[in-house]
């Protein structure tokens, strides 16, 4: 089994566990370097939780994930853009002002990430905001046929140095908001584009 068909098969359950989490120290922290109107990538928007908070704060989004289920969910419940896509087959021609991929790139293999990343980075204006969340472990696993693929500050900073057209602006370390959740970890991390 593979991330998509993963969520395909599970996304009711999915959806009832992640809906309601409450992420508002996180939404607080990327919020703080967006201006009115931003254009936000929600990248990987599983349920639309974060789209529908980022819409009823006036920004302009556009939500992709690459779940077909999630999709047919999305259609009754989102306003915005919404686009069926893998991270790799994703092309548009626009720019974001920002980009949001809470809890959606960890499922990226090790080996790919760099790449991926790369291309965001890519999609965004100059001064562009990217926040992206990974828990916080040595090493990655597998779980019910999910890749995670996990970093500690020390490993995220030497993938983030490799790049030449970004500014690490903060690192963030949470604890897992949904519940019986407590325990896990996350480290998440909001970039600039530079040039």
């Amino acid at each position: 089994m593979d991330n998509i068909k993963y969520y395909d098969e599970n996304y009711d359950k999915y959806i009832r566990g992640s809906i309601k989490a409450d992420m508002s120290l996180l939404y607080f922290e990327f919020e703080d370097y967006l201006k009115e109107n931003a254009t936000i990538l929600d990248l990987g928007c599983g349920s639309g939780r974060d789209s529908i908070y980022f819409n009823n704060k006036g920004y302009m989004v556009t939500s992709l994930d690459g779940s077909i289920k999630m999709i047919e969910y999305l259609k009754n419940t989102l306003k915005n853009e919404i686009v069926f896509s893998t991270f790799e087959e994703y092309r548009t021609d626009k720019k974001f002002d920002a980009i949001w991929a809470c809890a959606s790139l960890l499922h990226v293999k090790k080996e790919k990430i760099r790449n991926i990343i790369l291309k965001y980075i890519d999609l965004l204006s100059i001064d562009g905001i990217f926040f992206m969340s990974f828990k916080l472990r040595d090493k990655d696993f597998e779980k019910n046929g999910r890749v995670f693929t996990c970093f500690t500050e020390e490993s995220f900073k030497i993938l983030l140095n490799d790049f030449i057209n970004i500014e690490i602006i903060k690192f963030i370390i949470t604890n897992d908001v949904r519940q019986n959740r407590e325990n896990e970890k996350w480290i998440s991390v909001i970039i600039k584009k530079i040039k």
